[in-house]
């Protein structure tokens, strides 16, 4: 490549991701030879992010996992809003978003999936289906367990349900 279509192509990278901050490169700074962050596209080649091993050791995001992880957590602090809150409204209010967090998230998919295990015809379906409802009934386990750890007034839409 000439020296031309080296300059251009630098050009084009520099626009490129800069796009992003174009509100920030309206203030007037001082002008520099070389605008490039790598000095030369070599060193920008040997960066660890551009090596197969940087490539190979990436796992796949587990988004289930991520959303399950996010709503323990949420459990976890509407627990603990629940134990300092001293205002029988306040804690009657936190308490109900608590419901209304567990029944929107397992309860009601796990009622919808017993519906779906008694219309169930093969043997197959009906095993996948009781998986997903056992897993859904460990869920609520699972967030009873930690709602009654870490608040220590007690209660919650677990003790009320039938599993």
């Amino acid at each position: 490549m000439s020296e031309e279509e080296v300059e251009d192509r630098k050009e084009f990278i520099r626009c490129y991701l800069n796009k992003d901050l174009e509100l920030l490169l309206l203030f007037p700074i001082q002008p520099g030879e070389n605008d490039f962050w790598f000095t030369s596209h070599q060193e920008f080649m040997e960066t660890a992010f551009n090596t197969w091993d940087f490539q190979r050791d990436r796992k796949p995001f587990d988004k289930y996992a991520y959303r399950i992880r996010k709503i323990m957590e949420q459990v976890k602090d509407l627990a603990l809003l629940h134990s300092c809150i001293s205002q029988p409204e306040g804690r009657a209010n936190i308490q109900r978003r608590y419901e209304n967090l567990v029944e929107n998230e397992f309860r009601d998919p796990l009622l919808r999936l017993t519906e779906r295990y008694q219309r169930a015809v093969g043997e197959e379906d009906r095993y996948l289906i009781k998986k997903k409802i056992a897993e859904h009934n460990r869920r609520i386990l699972e967030c009873k367990t930690i709602w009654e750890k870490y608040s220590p007034w007690g209660g919650g839409p677990a003790n009320r349900w039938p599993l």
